[in-house]
């Protein structure tokens, strides 16, 4: 092995002799799993009081939250719910922690969901893009950054191009995000984002 690979810079050097900063990351994790945690009932009670009932199988879901260390090399915290998830469709709001980056919350369709609602989206699109909503453009959709590669932002697409993207996949995303600057009112954003694709839906 290399010597030089594992020598530490003087930056390095400073930090791996502090254990403070990196107990103070784990706290803010901790605290990213408490607002997911308080932000769950608030949006159960909001699937609930839909004038246009979501099917059961949305509504009977559960809360999940999963947290990592390195999604691109950062911590993240996830909160999926409603969820479904199976090999053929998928029907989920994700909430999403990235470190250094933003918090986001995305609707996530796929098969029988995606064809269930996207007439109801596309009618409602003007919603989406005056809350500043993006579309996935990639064919993966199991990525969360917000690069060129992977969304773009609504207000700046036609309707016909929206159409032609919807079509190239079996799974649409909508997203939209949140600065952490914004920490003291990510939980009523979020919520209030939630409500918003909810209506975009048709709910």
């Amino acid at each position: 092995m290399d010597a030089a690979k594992i020598q530490l810079s003087a930056e390095e050097s400073t930090l791996v002799q502090n254990a403070h900063w990196l107990l103070t990351k784990n706290n803010i994790i901790e605290k990213v799993v408490l607002l997911f945690g308080q932000l769950a009932p608030v949006i159960k009670n909001t699937l609930h009081s839909l004038p246009v009932p979501l099917p059961e199988t949305i509504l009977l879901s559960s809360p999940k939250i999963s947290k990592g260390e390195k999604y691109e090399g950062l911590p993240w915290v996830i909160l999926d719910f409603p969820r479904v998830f199976n090999k053929e469709e998928i029907f989920a709001i994700r909430t999403f922690f990235w470190w250094g980056h933003f918090f986001s919350i995305t609707l996530h369709l796929k098969g029988a969901y995606k064809q269930q609602y996207q007439a109801a989206l596309l009618q409602n699109i003007a919603l989406l893009k005056q809350h500043d909503f993006y579309i996935c453009v990639a064919g993966d959709e199991w990525q969360h950054h917000f690069m060129e590669d992977n969304y773009s932002p609504l207000q700046q697409l036609e309707e016909a191009s929206i159409e032609k993207i919807l079509s190239r996949n079996d799974f649409c995303k909508f997203s939209a995000k949140i600065p952490l600057a914004q920490w003291e009112q990510a939980n009523g954003k979020l919520v209030y984002l939630c409500q918003v694709l909810l209506q975009a839906l048709g709910h």
